[in-house]
């Protein structure tokens, strides 16, 4: 009976010498197959490019910026002065009014819009205002894209080092079996030990096939924020091997630049200036505003470009004689949205400052938990798993508490790569809330 269990593991040990890079193809072979259908499409993609891409082509950016150009090309025609009236007068027609050829006299005018000074000017620049304030919210869509590009983009590299990461794992499992396969030969292991490796052989790959789905996810999440229209399928990223800042700054650096560059700030004390010149303007609709109109008297109907016998002309005035009502309601008004616009700019100030707190608690708390996890349990668990391999290797410990310092090194190993991933996206999410990302 001994002697066909010795046969049976013989034949097991012949056949896992062949396992590993089998294993290991298995094992690549989603991923492969994921990067080798965009192989011949071109050249791997790195963050830069992709981030070109996106200034290019997202269409939520262009049409945030078509929208702010058309508020721009409104300036000036609203500081251009009015659009003169030409007209003609043809007098003294016999039978219809449009028995042309009756008229005795021709009369062609000349009319001009003319407002109280400074009016003009006001309303243009409130325009104006308000094209920077699109500029502004132009320039946080950029920030908010770019960031999420970015985030997207950790979030694949950091998919693809796991993947890299189970591979070793699963190797590390290979060299288990041996020292599993030897001891049984040596009637010092159970072959319950053989199949437990197996299992958890199967779990990694298992773990391999929900990260290739994450990385597929990732892929078409980027596609979509650089207008790519094949939602992933012909876009080729470069792994790059993503290193984390641990340095904390602190947090008044970041409230003191968030004040100075923050589009929302920005736009916000654009939309103040804006406010208090419309009650300047809305002050000056006490003034009145004026028409001058010239005319030339012809004989020589009905054209009347010869002969003129004489000339006219005429300056009216527009008067504000309700100016205890209707004006004043209208002052009343601006002012009122003056102080709504004050508190919006204050509230706005104070959202933007709770972000960035908000942000950099994370940022300090993600740094804080990759160092314990990079310095302290990553370097224990594998202190814990060569001592526990040493020691099942000599018949020293059980295959479960093998089995345990093998599963807390893989879980550390996969913490180190999360939190390092977190790390960089709560960077990256602070600089979002700043107004600016950093080089």
């Amino acid at each position: 009976m001994k002697f066909f269990a010795f046969c049976s593991l013989a034949c097991q040990k012949m056949a896992a010498q062949a396992k590993p890079v089998a294993l290991s193809l298995m094992l690549a072979g989603g991923l492969g197959q994921a990067l080798a259908q965009t192989a011949a499409n071109g050249t791997e993609l790195t963050l830069t490019q992709l981030t070109e891409r996106l200034l290019q082509d997202n269409p939520q950016l262009r049409s945030a910026k078509a929208g702010a150009q058309a508020v721009e090309l409104g300036v000036s025609p609203a500081r251009a002065l009015d659009n003169p009236t030409v007209g003609v007068t043809q007098d003294n027609m016999q039978h219809n009014p449009l028995a042309f050829g009756t008229s005795s006299s021709t009369i062609w005018s000349f009319s001009q819009n003319i407002l109280w000074p400074g009016k003009k000017s006001l309303a243009g620049d409130i325009v104006q205002s308000q094209a920077n304030v699109s500029k502004e919210q132009v320039q946080y869509l950029k920030i908010q894209l770019i960031g999420q590009l970015q985030s997207a983009w950790i979030n694949w590299q950091q998919t693809h080092a796991q993947i890299r990461l189970a591979k070793s794992q699963a190797d590390r499992l290979e060299q288990i079996k041996d020292i599993v396969k030897l001891r049984y030969a040596n009637n010092a292991a159970a072959y319950v030990d053989f199949i437990n490796a197996q299992v958890t052989q199967a779990q990694i790959k298992s773990d391999i096939i929900g990260l290739e789905r994450q990385l597929q996810t990732a892929q078409a999440q980027i596609a979509t924020l650089v207008g790519e229209p094949s939602g992933g399928a012909n876009l080729r990223l470069a792994p790059t091997s993503v290193q984390t800042n641990r340095e904390l700054l602190p947090l008044d650096a970041f409230e003191q630049r968030a004040a100075q560059v923050n589009p929302q700030i920005r736009a916000s004390k654009e939309l103040l200036s804006a406010a208090q010149k419309a009650v300047d303007l809305a002050e000056l609709g006490k003034r009145p505003d004026f028409v001058v109109s010239v005319s030339s008297h012809s004989a020589t109907p009905p054209a009347g470009f010869a002969d003129s016998s004489s000339f006219g002309m005429s300056v009216g005035a527009t008067i504000p004689l309700y100016y205890a009502s209707k004006e004043r309601y209208l002052i009343d008004q601006a002012k009122a949205q003056l102080a709504a616009v004050r508190d919006a700019d204050a509230s706005t100030q104070q959202q933007v400052s709770l972000a960035v707190q908000t942000a950099h608690l994370q940022w300090a708390q993600s740094i804080d938990q990759l160092k314990l996890v990079e310095d302290r349990i990553v370097a224990q668990a594998h202190v814990g798993y060569r001592m526990a391999l040493t020691n099942y290797s000599t018949n020293q410990m059980s295959y479960t508490e093998l089995l345990n310092a093998y599963n807390t090194l893989r879980a550390a190993e996969i913490s180190a790569e999360q939190a390092r991933a977190l790390a960089l996206q709560s960077r990256i999410a602070l600089d979002v809330a700043v107004g600016e990302l950093s080089k």
